[in-house]
């Protein structure tokens, strides 16, 4: 018999802004953005990354964790950032919570069936199952859009690992 999990936190890991996304049995029951100061050294960052996870983690109590994969460049934030998405994973190991990761075009293709998929393209199939988003999805300043693009990669993730996960 296959354990159902019903709590899943999703995080859509940033060294500026984090999108997260608390799912109960499918169901969105919280969603957001945490922002992350900025003019802080990578020590500072990783620890404020760390401490907006185990607050979650503690106030939630997910049963998983579900992480999106980081990619790799060769700049200094792109490093930063992948330190964050591994730190991230592994405070949920710790937790012993189930860890669960897919790369950004994965879940695209899941949600959009399109891979290659936009992040708007993501964010009008995720109102259009949610209608209560509706207001996140536009705004009157593109800084907005883009802010809110993090909560709803998060929401897009934890649906997939929700649906897959049983």
């Amino acid at each position: 018999m296959s354990k159902k999990y019903t709590k899943v936190l999703a995080i859509d890991p940033g060294t500026r802004y984090m999108g997260i996304a608390l799912l109960e049995k499918g169901i969105p029951i919280h969603v957001g953005v945490k922002t992350i100061k900025t003019r802080m050294s990578p020590h500072e960052t990783l620890k404020a990354g760390r401490k907006i996870v185990l607050r979650l983690i503690k106030d939630f109590r997910p049963q998983v964790l579900a992480v999106e994969k980081t990619f790799f460049a060769n700049n200094r934030n792109s490093s930063l950032l992948n330190v964050l998405g591994d730190e991230i994973k592994a405070i949920g190991k710790r937790k012993r919570l189930k860890v669960i990761c897919y790369a950004p075009n994965t879940i695209r293709k899941a949600l959009c069936g399109n891979g290659r998929a936009s992040k708007e393209d993501v964010a009008r199939v995720l109102v259009s199952k949610f209608p209560d988003l509706k207001v996140y999805l536009t705004q009157d300043r593109k800084w907005k859009e883009r802010y809110h693009q993090n909560m709803f990669d998060a929401l897009a993730l934890g649906i997939l690992v929700n649906k897959l996960v049983k």
